[in-house]
């Protein structure tokens, strides 16, 4: 009876946050690009750029947004990974949108609202930042769940996994609930995993899973803190295969989708969690080529319905877009027929809306470094992409940029 309890107040307190995300999201001045259906909007040929764009130096592009290269490797002095951005489920801005996270160790941060460069910082394993604090990060050292103060460089321990002689934060892929509560870590012992969840605002375990040496592709929390999911190397419906759900505390685990491709946790528009992904061998026949799958039930939602010819069915999704819950965000990496090299957001209902903020130039399938793995910030009103803007950028990693709609547009 107290558990039944324990969840119904839990799917109400989602819902409220929910509903206070909506609300914010309206009272504040916002910019987007214009909605369009999937079906009727006007999808032109690729055209490659013929000049690297300027360090610092905004211009417009062919959607009639703003675009900016926001890093330079004579400016940070490197040439490597810390020119770009992590990956397209962590989160650059930190929560109020102050500052910059780029990737590697130490870690580029940047001024979140000019995108100079600020200062080098000594970042922890898996480091992201939190939801509720625009200072501080949260990452791993050793078997040490850590928390990072960007302002003073210092990282404190917030509790020591004892059992385990290492531990991920899922598995570098993973996130917390948007309260910045709960926490998914993997502990590790030789080849042997142990899914944990740990509650940080009681300093206690709330459920661990034994799942011992298997082919794991990341672990997560859901935005709301209801659940736990797991995602397997290998498609199939066995135990050790697909899209996997826990209730927060890993009990009553389920299947959720044997396919498990470049995927996202976000929210739909109706406040549910849904985990977000490309299409699949099984989707495409049927003409669509995203899907939504409710945390809750699994129930299976068709995204980018486009029955003509193929449609998106490759690239990066994001949903860290969590002050903007009902959408995610999309770089495309796959077609010649529509949308190559496209960054869009996608609805998340059945209307086939997006709105489209241009081209990201990724020499996609050059390397996996070479990538734009986009990501919006918390409003969904910028996205952050890498690109050697198709070749140009000869660099092993390429720059990051990021597009914008103005009030000026």
């Amino acid at each position: 009876m107290f558990k039944t309890f324990q969840f119904i107040s839990k799917v109400f307190v989602g819902k409220v946050v929910y509903i206070l995300f909506l609300f914010c999201s309206s009272c504040m001045s916002q910019s987007y690009p214009k909605g369009e259906n999937i079906m009727v909007a006007t999808w032109n040929a690729y055209e490659p750029p013929s000049e690297t764009p300027e360090y610092l130096v905004p211009f417009t592009n062919g959607f009639g947004l703003q675009v900016t290269r926001i890093s330079d490797a004579t400016v940070f002095g490197k040439d490597n990974k810390q020119l770009r951005h992590h990956y397209s489920v962590d989160s650059p801005w930190n929560s109020d949108g102050t500052y910059i996270k780029l990737s590697g160790y130490p870690a580029a941060i940047l001024d979140g609202k000019t995108y100079k460069f600020v200062k080098w910082a000594d970042i922890p394993a898996s480091a992201t930042w939190a939801n509720t604090n625009p200072n501080i990060m949260y990452g791993t050292y050793k078997n040490k769940l850590v928390s990072y103060d960007v302002r003073i460089n210092t990282i404190q321990t917030i509790h020591v996994f004892k059992d385990f002689e290492e531990i991920s934060y899922g598995f570098n892929k993973g996130n917390m609930s948007y309260d910045d509560r709960y926490i998914g870590i993997v502990g590790k012992n030789e080849s042997d995993l142990t899914l944990i969840v740990y509650d940080i605002k009681n300093n206690q375990i709330v459920g661990t899973d034994p799942i011992g040496n298997v082919d794991l592709a990341w672990f997560s929390v859901s935005p709301l803190g209801n659940y736990a999911v797991i995602t397997f190397g290998e498609d199939g419906d066995l135990p050790t295969q697909g899209l996997k759900a826990y209730d927060i505390d890993l009990t009553n685990k389920r299947h959720l989708n044997n396919y498990t491709t470049h995927s996202d946790l976000g929210i739909d528009a109706e406040g549910q969690e849904v985990y977000v992904a490309f299409g699949d061998e099984t989707t495409r026949p049927n003409g669509y080529f995203m899907k939504m799958v409710r945390l809750s039930d699994g129930l299976t939602t068709p995204l980018f319905n486009y029955t003509p010819d193929n449609g998106v069915w490759n690239g990066h999704i994001s949903c860290r877009n969590i002050n903007r819950p009902g959408w995610a965000y999309v770089s495309e990496g796959c077609c010649e027929t529509i949308g190559k090299k496209e960054l869009f957001a996608i609805k998340l209902d059945s209307s086939n809306t997006v709105e489209r903020f241009g081209l990201h130039h990724a020499t996609y399938h050059d390397a996996y470094q070479q990538q734009p793995q986009a990501v919006p910030n918390r409003d969904g009103t910028k996205i952050m992409f890498a690109s050697s803007w198709n070749g140009l950028f000869t660099t092993e990693y390429p720059p990051s940029f990021i597009v914008e709609k103005t009030n000026k547009e």
